[in-house]
């Protein structure tokens, strides 16, 4: 069953990538599937309807629940974050007004303490929200990413 949800949230993300005009070729690379998959997602032929479903229920939590829930569907760290990117539309926000400098945090290797500021690496960020979950101040969060 988590291979068919994880089918369900790629065939949603397919579709956005698709109308932002990317080719099946490109949506292949980001959800790591075959393009001959994609084409079944893109014309609605697979999955079926049941896990679609469920697969948009996971895109209308909270991001920091629905990331946990894709993490838990595959142990590729680079595919979640991919589709997590993609339908949530989010990226990892650190609050220095709030936060109490607990090191909590610091388990994730993308966040560093410099002085008095958590530096957040985007590019080690797996999206998994562990790091919010665990924040006794919700200094961190997910904040939807702006494409200037």
């Amino acid at each position: 069953m988590p291979d068919h949800i994880l089918s369900g949230i790629k065939a949603i993300v397919s579709m956005k990538l698709r109308r932002k005009g990317l080719t099946q070729k490109e949506i292949a690379k980001i959800i790591k599937s075959d393009r001959s998959i994609v084409s079944h997602y893109l014309s609605g032929r697979y999955p079926k309807e049941k896990i679609l479903k469920i697969a948009k229920t996971i895109g209308e939590i909270p991001p920091e629940y629905g990331a946990r829930i894709i993490h838990s569907l595959t142990d590729d760290k680079e595919l979640a974050k991919n589709l997590i990117k993609e339908l949530y539309g989010i990226k990892l926000s650190w609050d220095k007004d709030s936060c109490i400098f607990c090191g909590t945090c610091l388990m994730c290797e993308a966040l560093t303490l410099d002085y008095l500021t958590i530096n957040i690496d985007y590019n080690s960020c797996i999206l998994c929200g562990n790091c919010i979950i665990n924040c006794p101040t919700n200094s961190l969060k997910f904040v939807r990413e702006s494409y200037d």
